[in-house]
């Protein structure tokens, strides 16, 4: 697009070959009149990721990896206001980045949000009922658990974003420093920095952070 992005998209990348494609075309295809741009942060894969990435994005390779420092690498190169965080194997829809400007163009205190999650790489399960078969995925119960989780969590005034979607307006990301960076293998990186988020919005006594049940993305179970 020829005029400066609103809009960058962020993916964070390690030996993602069998995912990255299928997630950047998603986001290529976004039916937006918005202008946007799509960065991959890869951690120095050894596999074809990088490859496959520079076909559809511009990719920058980290000195190290691990997800919070190539996230807060790449930030001071990209352009947009609004910055979308996307996990390599999450898929959003064709209107996905057109509905959440909106949002939060419209609500000008909103400082971050996260879209509910999907999983849907589960196995297929079959039971009946009376007369009745059913199928649903392994993963049908684990869906409405989480949703469940981050539902309270926002009705307690805690809410918490989804690791494999947050999105953020640049200044808010600066002000908190970006990504904290935790020990290797530690799961908390989206806890600790939707925390820091919460502190910053009562310091400042304005600002909310969301997830929007309204609008969902896609996303592998893998842990």
């Amino acid at each position: 697009m020829n005029s400066k992005p609103k809009i960058s998209v962020i993916i964070p990348t390690y030996n993602e070959e069998t995912n990255i494609k299928k997630s950047l075309i998603a986001v290529k295809k976004q039916r937006c009149n918005i202008p946007y741009e799509i960065i991959v942060a890869d951690g120095q894969s050894s596999d074809e990721t990088v490859t496959i990435a520079r076909k559809f994005a511009k990719v920058y390779i980290t000195p190290k990896k691990g997800k919070s420092f190539q996230v807060n690498y790449v930030v001071p190169k990209t352009s947009g206001d609004l910055l979308v965080f996307l996990d390599a194997d999450t898929l959003i829809d064709e209107f996905f980045l057109q509905k959440i400007y909106r949002i939060f163009e419209k609500h000008k205190n909103l400082f971050a949000c996260s879209a509910r999650v999907k999983y849907y790489d589960g196995k297929a399960i079959s039971f009946k009922l009376g007369s009745q078969v059913f199928s649903i995925t392994n993963y049908f119960f684990l869906n409405f658990s989480m949703h469940l989780y981050y539902f309270f969590k926002t009705l307690l005034r805690y809410p918490e974003l989804i690791g494999c979607n947050i999105i953020i307006r640049r200044g808010i990301f600066l002000k908190v420093g970006g990504f904290k960076q935790l020990p290797p293998n530690l799961i908390g990186m989206d806890k600790v920095f939707s925390d820091s988020l919460i502190y910053l919005s009562r310091k400042m006594k304005k600002g909310k952070i969301r997830t929007l049940n309204f609008i969902s993305v896609l996303t592998s179970g893998r842990f």
